[in-house]
């Protein structure tokens, strides 16, 4: 039996997805409740219209994103059907609600044990790395026109110098040396292939435009308590961004909470309403969670309910061969 993988019905195995579960679970009912009692507590209304809005356009920027992984995992030979990656993906984006940034890695090797959890880390690490690298580059173009950024030299070398060094490690030569001393670490065996450089530029290039419907899922959310003009678009899609790049450093903090939110405080009351910023950063926590509950919970379904029929047909078709 491979190292890397691990029986799947094993008694060990059931406890350890188990825990796994209720862990994740734990996480994520800690993190609405918190975010549904910050709301609680103030007076406002909102625009039912601007509300869908936003949750349809995060629906959208997840959807996308799961599609570049799936495009990242087939160039690691990751080969699942469309369903069973679909339902690791939105599962495994849950996991984020652990605290120490490995709930994602655990729960995609927790559901794929046939396959071997280097080549899962391998890919989660990269497309971890694309993303980040996405996000400076989408900071860093915000920081172009917005005016009030224009003189932040320190965000824009931070930014910059990020993006620079994120290219640099997934330069496939310098990360098949990465790789290969972590493995050795670990005394594993190296991963022989790994993507082209080509694909993994067009992969950020595909996170960058993730940034659209995600901005715009941001934006009717500001505007579901006020309504703002067009050019506080890239505003508020600049300043998430880079919030979430600095909340990345927060290991402990599930989902970067508090982290996001404390930077997004300091900069947008500065343009913006302070009542609105609050109810708006508390609201995108939500619906945040609220689309990534539904996705998991619609692909776990539609996955569940293939493997049922494929197992029927399975069995029908062994009864009459007998």
């Amino acid at each position: 039996m491979n190292k890397d993988t691990a029986p799947s019905n094993s008694p060990g195995k059931r406890w350890y997805s188990r825990i796994l579960f209720a862990a994740v679970l734990s996480g994520v009912i800690y993190y609405i409740f918190t975010a549904l009692n910050d709301l609680a507590r103030f007076d406002y209304s909102w625009n039912w219209t601007y509300l869908f809005l936003s949750f349809f356009f995060t629906l959208a920027a997840y959807l996308a994103q799961f599609i570049i992984w799936l495009f990242l995992a087939r160039s690691f030979g990751l080969h699942f059907s469309f369903l069973a990656a679909a339902n690791a993906w939105s599962l495994s984006q849950l996991g984020k609600y652990i605290p120490g940034k490995i709930g994602i890695l655990l729960i995609r090797m927790d559901i794929h044990p046939e396959v071997p959890k280097r080549t899962i880390a391998v890919a989660t690490g990269v497309e971890f790395i694309t993303t980040m690298t996405a996000s400076c580059l989408l900071v860093l173009l915000a920081m172009a026109f917005i005016p009030e950024w224009s003189s932040s030299s320190y965000l824009r070398l931070a930014a910059l110098g990020m993006a620079c060094l994120f290219l640099i490690i997934l330069y496939p030569p310098i990360l098949k040396r990465i790789t290969d001393l972590a493995f050795l670490l670990i005394k594993r065996e190296p991963l022989t292939d790994l993507p082209s450089y080509g694909l993994l530029l067009k992969l950020v290039g595909a996170n960058m435009l993730v940034g659209l419907p995600y901005g715009l899922g941001l934006f009717f959310a500001f505007n579901c308590f006020y309504p703002l003009g067009w050019n506080y678009f890239l505003i508020i899609t600049g300043v998430y961004y880079a919030a979430s790049l600095i909340g990345v450093a927060a290991i402990f903090a599930p989902a970067g909470l508090g982290v996001r939110e404390g930077i997004v405080f300091l900069i947008l009351p500065a343009l913006i309403s302070k009542p609105v910023v609050i109810y708006a950063t508390i609201l995108t926590r939500i619906i945040i969670t609220m689309v990534e509950l539904f996705l998991a919970l619609l692909f776990f379904l539609l996955h569940r309910y293939a493997t049922k029929k494929q197992s029927s047909i399975s069995s029908a078709g062994g009864g009459v061969t007998k």
